[in-house]
């Protein structure tokens, strides 16, 4: 006879299909409903017969093991209370039930149980664990299962193969998930493994200007004598560089976090939760970002400021966006020992009072500076590969928008001089950071240099009129070299090569005298040092460089030194002033001219000994193995804010286990992947 399970329930939740408490005379659902229970009913009672008196007529003896190892028969009341302790445990150890939320009998797993039904002993709370998120971002949000890979079946299926990504880079493949926009090769060639075709990332179309090339020569010098470095190129095309991020993949375009902020109320809120320290963050943003970067008229920005504080409806909302921007900046440029979270929260306040207006048809000048301090954000709080790339991308709609509102045109038709002033030192800053973003990215500049003619006649520009002199008359040089290099043109004719240098060195050295802010002068000379180094680089990196093409050569080597130097000198400053943050918009710099560097002393033909034939003293060998280890030191203590600093700090490494007597004792001899 086959064994028929016993139904407990009443007859009323067993027909709606939901669980019963098994309450007596009525279950709760029963009471809960105003119906009669079947329980009341004697002989009926969720299909099991009932005493009269309302006791189960034919008790149903549970055989189990007892805690003291002895077997026995236990009650139909001990077997409800195990079987429920026994789900308790199951759903608490899978995480489906959160211990805090059910009360302090619900929180507690028993131990074995003494005196058969008593206090149980040994007793521990369970609670929900933390799970590391492996699925992609939208099979989470979906529900739905992912099978981890990139782009995922799902999303590669539905068409959103581009926007996978996921939040953790650790899971079953260690973060090594393969770049969206490497092409997958086809079904018939072998997918080779060599260093020369693992280091491409995310777009093909890059011109000289990007370091590649220099990681090709290194490639070529090494061979395959480190495996270390194979590791290390290996890990650089992932796009393990989307986590780790202060500020969202595609801010301040569609970010969900801003949409609690759509409601002016709640902005309101927010900036007069942060009032006792406003003034305190603008003047930590206008000391260390605007002074390198001037965006803001600070005598007009604080005059509507206080106005804001008397009426806070009598601003715009591309006002406040700017407003939310400037104090996010200087929240986040406050020193402490970690980013503050009201960074963001301030910066997702300015992104959705920017979405509410019509910026891309109807650009006002507040809503130009936001944007553009939007782009600076960008750069220094998110210092990573593909974020770089991504400020190109919105440089791109702010260049276009300032046409739209007449800004290059600088038509000065009723204005005074101090809103035309404003207004080309604002266009001035933007085309400076898109030469300073095309550069490191190898993307051709958005601007012509048959476009900058409102350069030519420059007004007094204030407090910053000696950087905004040197950007005026260097805008258009740099602009002529760097559509050149990135053009996919022919090479540059070395005889310009040499004039395009004369040029560039007589400006360095005018901005020397002319900039009078040590963070001014430091970044400028960064700026035109880069431009120095990508305008030789072809020349000297050219097999007979040191005999054939001495000037590149050595001017290469000279660069890339200076611009580490200015790299140690701003990690190495006083931690409260926070210079790091100036220099993070420079990483790419910074890595292109440690491998610079680093193809000069790999080199066997290397003049490096004495400067032969050249009339220049260059410093000696082991001058310049010390300043690249105090630089590979920085990014070894940097590689935790960022994947791209790890896996910089991770190729850096590997390059200076191979220099000829060099000590990497006191870095990690396992540096960690990517």
């Amino acid at each position: 006879m086959p064994h028929m399970r016993e139904v407990k329930t009443c007859d009323r939740c067993r027909h709606f299909k939901r669980r019963c408490d098994l309450l007596k005379p009525s279950c709760s659902r029963c009471v809960q409903a105003g119906v009669r229970c079947s329980f009341e009913n004697p002989g009926s009672g969720g299909g099991s017969a009932s005493a009269p008196n309302g006791s189960s007529a034919s008790p149903v003896l549970k055989y189990e093991d007892n805690p003291d190892g002895k077997n026995g028969l236990i009650s139909p009341s001990d077997s409800v209370e195990e079987s429920s302790e026994q789900k308790l445990l199951i759903n608490s150890l899978s995480g489906a039930v959160d211990a805090s939320s059910l009360g302090d009998d619900a929180a507690i797993v028993a131990g074995p149980s003494s005196g058969g039904g008593g206090a149980h002993a040994g007793q521990r709370v369970v609670r929900k664990r933390k799970r590391n998120c492996l699925s992609c971002l939208r099979c989470h949000r979906l529900k739905v299962k992912c099978d981890k890979e990139l782009p995922c079946g799902r999303c590669k299926s539905s068409g959103n193969g581009r926007e996978c990504y996921y939040s953790y880079n650790k899971g079953p493949n260690g973060g090594k998930f393969p770049c969206p926009t490497v092409p997958n090769p086809s079904s018939g060639s072998e997918i080779t493994k060599s260093t020369q075709a693992t280091w491409h990332v995310s777009h093909e179309p890059r011109g000289s200007s990007h370091w590649r090339d220099l990681m090709t020569k290194i490639a070529h010098l090494t061979t395959k004598e480190s495996p270390t470095l194979t590791t290390a190129l290996e890990n650089v095309a992932t796009n393990a560089c989307l986590a780790n991020f202060t500020l969202p993949g595609n801010f301040p375009f569609g970010t969900p976090g801003a949409t609690k902020y759509y409601a002016r109320d709640a902005v309101v809120k927010l900036v007069e939760s942060e009032r006792p320290r406003c003034q305190t963050y603008i003047e930590r943003y206008i000391n260390l970002l605007d002074c390198v970067n001037p965006i803001l008229d600070v005598a007009v920005f604080q005059r509507e400021l206080e106005g804001y504080w008397q009426d806070t409806n009598s601003v715009s909302l591309c006002w406040l966006a700017q407003l939310l921007m400037v104090m996010g900046l200087g929240a986040f440029a406050t020193p402490s020992h970690e980013e503050p979270s009201i960074a963001t929260e301030l910066m997702m306040g300015a992104e959705a009072c920017l979405m509410q207006t019509p910026f891309m048809f109807r650009p006002t000048f507040a809503s130009l500076k936001a944007t553009c301090l939007m782009v600076v954000a960008k750069q220094v709080c998110n210092p990573t590969c593909w974020f770089v790339d991504s400020c190109w991308s919105l440089l791109g709609l702010l260049v276009r928008m300032c046409f739209i509102f007449g800004l290059p045109q600088d038509s000065s038709e009723g204005m005074d001089a101090a809103e035309r002033s404003s207004r080309r030192r604002l266009w001035l800053t933007i085309l400076y950071l898109d030469i300073k973003l095309s550069l490191p990215t190898g993307m051709p500049p958005l601007t012509r240099p048959d476009e900058l003619s409102s350069l030519k006649s420059m007004p007094e520009l204030g407090e910053h009129s000696g950087l905004q002199q040197i950007l005026s008359e260097s805008l258009p040089v740099v602009l002529s070299i760097l559509v050149q290099l990135n053009s996919g043109n022919d090479q540059i004719p070395y005889p310009e090569v040499l004039r395009y240098n004369a040029q560039i060195r007589a400006l360095m050295a005018h901005a020397q005298r002319v900039c009078t802010n040590e963070l001014q002068r430091t970044t400028v000379d960064i700026y035109l040092r880069r431009c120095l180094m990508v305008l030789h680089r072809p020349f000297a990196l050219h097999l007979d460089g040191p005999t054939m093409f001495p000037e590149s050569y050595w001017s290469s080597l000279e660069c890339s030194l200076a611009v580490l130097m200015h790299y140690r000198n701003l990690w190495y400053e006083d931690p409260a002033h926070r210079y790091d943050l100036v220099g993070r918009a420079f990483t790419h710099e910074f890595f292109s001219a440690a491998l610079q560097a680093s193809v000069h002393v790999l080199r066997p033909d290397a003049p490096l000994a004495g400067a032969a034939g050249t009339g220049c003293e260059i410093v000696p060998r082991q001058i310049i193995l010390d300043t690249l280890k105090s630089c590979v030191e920085i990014w070894q203590g940097e590689q935790h804010k960022s994947v791209c600093w790890r896996t910089s700090y991770n190729v850096l490494h590997a390059i200076m286990g191979l220099m000829p007597d060099s000590d990497m004792e006191e870095l990690e001899t396992t540096p960690t992947s990517r």
